[in-house]
Parts: C-alpha cells; sequence; structure tokens
C-alpha cells in the first residue's frame, strides 16, 4: 500500500521551504495474529536536515507500534517502524504517520492493516465472493435470453425491473463509497471500532454488472412486444418516493446535519427496501396467471445459490476478523441474501409445485378487477 503526497516542508529555522515528496509503504496489509510487519516512510532526495514524524495507531490493544516516533536523518532517505499484530483477537487498525514540524503537524497518511486469524480463511472469503459474482451475475442471463428467444415480455412484471434498476443504483453507489472513499471508511471504523468493512470487490462488480444487465433487460422490454404493460402507478410512486428521500437527504448530509456515512448508509437500505419490493409483483403475477412460463427457473436456482455462498462468506469473514457485528454493520449485504432466498424458494415452489404444468392465462383484467393489488398498469 503506497501513499504518496507533495508536502511543502518548512525545514527548523531554516529561511527557505523544501519541495519533497513523502511516501508510506506498508510490507502488507494483513497480519495473522501476534505475526510482526513494518512500513517505510521515504523521501525522494536526501532531506540535508532531520524530518521527524509522529506515529499512531487507532487500537493499541490489536497493534503495537514498535515506536511512536521516527525520524529520517539528514543524510538518509527513509526510516522503518516495526509493529506486531496482538496474538488474542482480530479487526481492523489504522496507522497514521503525522510530519512533525516547527510550524505544523501534518498526517500525511493512514495505513489500514487487517487482523486475522488465517490467511487460507482469507483466500476462501476472496474465492467464495468471486463465485457469487459469477453465480450471481450469470443468473441474469437466462432472463435475457428468454425474452430473446421469445421476442416478447408479456407476463414479465415491469415493476420488478423498475424497483432493480433503482437498487442496483443504489447499491452500486453504496458499495463504491465503502470500497474507495477513505472519509466514509474511517467513519465506519468510528462507528464500530475494530470492525471490517464487509463490502468486496467483488460486491461492487456484481452491483455495477447488474445495473447494467437490468438496463439491456428494460431495452428489451421497449422492442419486443409487451401487450400494453407498463409499470403500475404503485410502483412510480414508490420509487419517486426513494429518489425524493434520497435528494432531501443529500441536503441534509450537504449541510452537516448528517454524517456522509449515514448518507451513504440510506442508499443501502432503500436497495435493501427495493428488494422486499420487487419480488411481489412477479410472485402475484405467477399466481394470477397460474403460471411461471414469463420467468425462467435457472435465474432463481442461481440466485438461491449466490445468496447462500454470500450468507457463508460473511461467516467467515465475520470468523477471521473476530467481528460478528459486521452483520449489522453492512446489514443489507446480509438482509439481500436472505430475502433473495426466501423469494427464490416461493419462486422454485410454483415453478415445480403450484403451476407445473399450467399454461398461461391471458393477462386481461375482469369486471371484478377494478382494483387489483398491483395496479392495472402492471400487466
Amino acid at each position: 500500500m503506497i501513499f504518496p503526497l507533495l508536502l511543502l516542508i518548512s525545514v527548523g529555522s531554516c529561511s527557505f521551504i523544501n519541495t519533497t515528496i513523502i511516501t508510506v509503504h506498508s510490507s502488507t496489509s494483513s497480519l495473522v495474529l501476534g505475526e510482526r510487519g513494518s512500513f517505510n516512510i521515504s523521501l525522494d532526495s536526501v532531506p540535508g536536515v532531520e524530518v521527524k514524524f509522529n506515529i499512531t495507531t487507532s487500537f493499541d490493544d490489536i497493534l503495537t507500534l514498535d515506536d511512536t516516533t521516527a525520524s529520517i536523518m539528514p543524510d538518509q532517505k527513509s526510516v522503518s517502524v516495526g509493529f506486531t499484530a496482538s496474538d488474542k483477537r482480530g479487526g481492523t487498525v489504522y496507522i497514521s504517520t503525522i510530519l512533525v514540524s516547527p510550524h505544523f503537524n501534518k498526517t500525511i497518511s493512514d495505513v489500514d492493516l487487517s487482523i486475522i486469524h488465517s490467511r487460507p480463511l482469507q483466500t476462501v472469503t476472496d474465492v467464495l465472493g468471486w463465485l457469487c459474482f459469477a453465480v450471481w451475475s450469470i443468473s441474469f442471463y437466462p432472463q435475457i435470453i428468454k425474452n430473446y428467444s421469445r421476442k416478447n415480455v408479456v407476463g414479465l412484471s415491469f415493476d420488478f425491473l423498475g424497483y432493480n434498476l433503482l437498487g442496483w443504483i443504489c447499491y452500486s453507489v453504496f458499495n463504491f463509497t465503502l470500497l474507495w472513499i477513505s472519509e466514509i471508511r474511517h467513519e465506519y471504523y468510528k462507528v464500530y471500532p475494530h470492525g471490517v468493512i464487509n463490502v468486496q470487490l467483488s460486491d461492487f462488480c456484481f452491483s455495477f454488472h447488474a445495473l447494467i444487465i437490468t438496463a439491456i433487460t428494460i431495452l428489451q422490454c421497449l422492442c419486443y412486444e409487451r401487450e400494453g404493460q407498463t409499470p403500475s402507478p404503485l410502483c412510480r410512486f414508490i420509487l419517486a418516493g426513494f429518489v425524493s428521500i434520497m435528494l432531501i437527504m443529500l441536503i441534509v448530509a450537504a449541510s452537516g446535519c448528517l454524517s456522509w456515512l449515514q448518507y451513504v448508509t440510506i442508499f443501502s437500505w432503500v436497495k435493501l427496501a427495493v428488494t422486499l419490493f420487487k419480488y411481489s409483483p412477479q410472485v402475484y403475477m405467477n399466481f394470477r396467471t397460474k403460471s411461471t412460463e414469463a420467468v425462467s427457473i435457472y435465474q432463481f436456482l442461481m440466485d438461491l445459490t449466490g445468496g447462500t455462498l454470500s450468507l457463508v462468506q460473511m461467516g467467515v469473514i465475520a470468523y477471521n476478523f473476530d467481528d460478528w457485528k459486521t452483520f449489522i454493520g453492512d446489514f443489507t449485504k446480509f438482509g439481500l441474501a436472505a430475502l433473495s432466498i426466501l423469494y427464490d424458494c416461493i419462486f422454485i415452489v410454483q415453478h415445480y409445485i403450484l403451476y407445473r404444468h399450467t399454461p398461461r392465462e391471458p393477462l386481461l383484467p375482469t369486471a371484478d378487477e377494478t382494483e387489483p393489488m398491483i395496479g392495472p398498469a402492471d400487466y
């Protein structure tokens, strides 16, 4: 992990300011319990004077520094600082390197370190994450292929697609910020000391890929026969409500009344709420037509597999980092997996038991259906 920063360093009582590049490089991003490591502070040139730094750690109980100060001598270009991981518990800790000057103290980098039980378990976590990505991502393609082969999308719930589009936008934003926005990551660590951010690179890749596939499916709905189907008024109202809430909360966060972590967490809750809404129209559509002909069962079988793998991955991460609160810190990931498994089981029962040999009925409203559950425009 390398963190370069261009700084103006005021050197002692000298009358000149020397511009140099300071680089902080950690030898590792993770340590096993009781293991030692180190990081280097380097300059791009010999300073000619002593350059001093203060070193602090966010949690002394899981990581011990050899020294809390470090100096680069006038004829040197770097200094190494050692540290030792706790042999009792895991977690996440960050080391701050502070440039000391007669005129100012400047934090030049924060190095995140993970203290874990086992590196093989870390590998298992990565493998499970990418397996989830593969299975969940593949689960979208049977529906696209089925739409293409049928050249129509009759029976496919447009409400389902509308909820999906907003949900994947929100989840992609949430995953991106927790992966790469340092300010939000540090806010997370303040709320969940010793905690681990459960968002993995595979999570962002999955959510962004799902967003693209959903957009393609919506394009198919615009091009193929749909028998006049449109998103229901209820769906439009719910989506407009969610978007309005996020815009209002953006103003609140920008005014400082809400932290940015709390704001992006709203995105994750919107995704979770949308997931709760999005499956119901298709379940009802299957019930109304007494058929699952319009949907691909393979999509839900793979979705069930992906949800199961995701829950297993969260359990492995929680054990490896000694952080069972991760199920709360990233409750959305847990909730998405649990809801997906629940609804996938419902679809499987509909397909293989309830409507196994039932042909699809026409989507024509009857005289007593003036107030259908999800609105007439959904048919």
